[in-house]
C-alpha cells in the first residue's frame, strides 16, 4: 500500500502572496485617503474665519477660537 502525501506549502505560499498583495493595496488606498494637515498659517486663518462667523451668535466661542489661533502663532513663531 502506497501513501500519497500532499504538501500544503504551495497553498500557504499562495495565501501569503495574496495577503501581501492585499495589504499593499490597502496601504496604497489608505495613502490616497490621507490629507496633509494644514500648516500653522492656514490653521490660524481658518480659526480666525470661524471666530468671525460665530462672533454675533456665540461670542465666547469666538473668543476661544481667537485664543487658539493666537496660541498657534506663538508656538510656530
Amino acid at each position: 500500500m502506497t501513501t500519497i502525501t500532499q504538501s500544503s506549502r504551495p497553498v500557504e505560499a499562495a495565501a501569503q502572496d495574496f495577503l501581501a498583495a492585499l495589504m499593499q493595496r490597502v496601504r496604497t488606498f489608505g495613502s490616497l485617503l490621507r490629507m496633509p494637515a494644514p500648516g500653522v498659517p492656514e490653521a490660524t486663518a481658518e480659526l480666525l474665519r470661524l471666530a468671525a462667523a460665530y462672533e454675533d451668535s456665540q461670542p465666547s466661542y469666538a473668543a476661544d477660537l481667537r485664543a487658539a489661533a493666537s496660541m498657534g502663532e506663538r508656538e510656530a513663531g
